[in-house]
């Protein structure tokens, strides 16, 4: 990177972190006022409001996407709304039927002061975070951290004062959604939040991977669902799921020989699903007849289940995907540079129950292994992952027995065993149900507050007698 663009990076990173302490110092100013607004009529927060936001505002995507349709369909006694900072993402919805606002408009800003419970995948900035603050926060998060995240990775280089406030809102979380016990030390670690503010439960999002949710193609290419939904009917899919390097200029396409790969698919009659990071672009060169692509910003879990095998290196999503019991291949061929910078949670061959490919060649091996339709040779090594690490999800713990069934490959799949899965293994509707509950016993949310609650205490203490001793004193 030359001169002038690591001086645009500085600029926009000294930007990012004056927009974050202001925000930080209107939240903390905010939370001090809540106890004399919730005295207010009319001004409290209401428990059946919920407001739901996802990655800093820009999408209707991940697990409260799910969550909050989930919301919507089922849950009467609840009124879901969404909030974006893109206008695209609050027309669609709207056009959709569904409440939706921007989440600075008039009306963002009051729902969110009103809302009981706000739903998040990032942090607070996926609302107008001033406005969280005294609601019960639920961080539903954005899936298992197989690299390191926040405090164990980027947060230790923020200036301090920065770090300081991260560190307060880190304590600003009512509860964490979590999919296994195997996860909650790292979660810990990567979050500094304790156990006892974590629920361990399946994710709303892999609802998606055993059937269709009412208002999943909001977010998602639907005309590309569909034609991924056909050609599952006549051959396997793999799906290459790459994760984004921030620090090169490189593709992913670059270690792929792609016209090899293709001739190598129509061997199998088998087409490959190609979609990259939302951060990163690819154009696909012409001439390929098996291999396709899905455009960078759409939401991937409806597509996911029409996968007969999954190709990544770390993305997290790989852990979602074990629920579904079919193959997997690893492709991590910058591995030593990748675990030099980002650093990894867990033993990288232990948590890898698939081939693991370094070069273009092996790669073709570990496919086709995946594509062996007379064995599945990393069930076992599956199975010990998902009980270790997702011991949450109902396809892990037996309360749905369809859903932990045997690979089934694309032909043998039928529309009405995912149905029937996904409402035997609701994720969502236990979040709903978890958070009902907890809303009984929520805990104080800032010393400010409490600082403010006592010295309004201790003044109508002081008000009450002094009434008493001048209606007591004689004249």
């Amino acid at each position: 990177m030359d001169v002038t663009g690591r001086a645009s990076d500085a600029a926009r990173s000294l930007a990012g972190h004056a927009s974050f302490l202001a925000q930080w110092v209107a939240y903390r100013g905010a939370s001090a006022l809540e106890p004399l607004r919730e005295r207010l009529p009319g001004l409290g927060r209401d428990e059946t409001l919920w407001v739901f936001g996802a990655q800093g505002g820009a999408t209707f995507a991940d697990n409260a996407k799910y969550l909050y349709l989930h919301v919507a369909a089922e849950r009467p006694d609840i009124r879901p709304v969404w909030l974006s900072k893109n206008a695209e993402v609050v027309t669609r919805l709207q056009d959709a039927g569904f409440e939706a606002y921007h989440c600075y408009s008039l009306r963002g800003l009051l729902l969110t002061l009103r809302a009981g419970v706000v739903f998040l995948t990032q942090g607070h900035r996926d609302l107008a975070m001033p406005a969280t603050a005294g609601a019960f926060t639920v961080l539903l998060w954005h899936g298992v951290p197989l690299k390191h995240v926040s405090w164990d990775a980027g947060f230790r280089d923020l200036p301090a004062p920065v770090r300081r406030a991260h560190a307060d809102m880190a304590e600003e979380f009512d509860l964490l959604t979590v999919p296994g016990e195997g996860v909650a030390d790292t979660f810990a670690s990567g979050l500094r939040i304790d156990r006892e503010r974590m629920a361990v439960v399946g994710y709303p999002r892999n609802d998606a991977l055993f059937g269709a949710v009412p208002g999943e193609e909001v977010g998602a290419d639907a005309a590309a669902l569909d034609r991924i939904g056909d050609l599952a009917d006549d051959q396997s899919l793999v799906f290459y799921l790459p994760t984004f390097r921030e620090w090169t200029d490189e593709s992913v396409a670059d270690r792929l020989d792609l016209e090899t790969l293709d001739a190598f698919l129509a061997e199998r009659d088998a087409t490959l699903v190609f979609k990259t990071h939302p951060r990163d672009h690819l154009e696909l060169p012409e001439g390929l007849s098996q291999v396709v692509q899905l455009p960078e910003s759409t939401d991937i879990y409806p597509f996911l289940r029409h996968a007969d095998a999954l190709v990544t290196d770390y993305s997290s999503v790989y852990f979602d995907y074990l629920l579904l019991d079919r193959p997997v291949v690893f492709y991590p061929y910058d591995f030593e540079e990748y675990r030099a910078r980002r650093g990894f949670y867990f033993d990288y061959e232990e948590v890898t129950p698939g081939p693991v490919a370094r070069t273009f060649d092996q790669l073709l091996a570990g496919l086709d292994r995946a594509l062996d339709p007379a064995a599945d040779h990393d069930a076992d090594r599956r199975a010990a992952l998902r009980s270790r690490l997702l011991d949450g999800d109902p396809a892990v713990s037996g309360e749905s027995a369809t859903a932990s069934a045997p690979y089934r490959s694309a032909t043998d799949r039928t529309t009405d065993d995912a149905t029937n899965c996904a409402t035997d293994a609701d994720r969502s509707a236990s979040v709903a149900r978890l958070v009902g509950r907890r809303l009984t016993g929520v805990r104080p949310k800032s010393t400010d507050s409490d600082r403010l609650r006592s010295l309004l205490g201790s003044l109508s203490s002081r008000l009450r007698s002094a009434t008493v001793f001048i209606l007591k004193k004689k004249p």
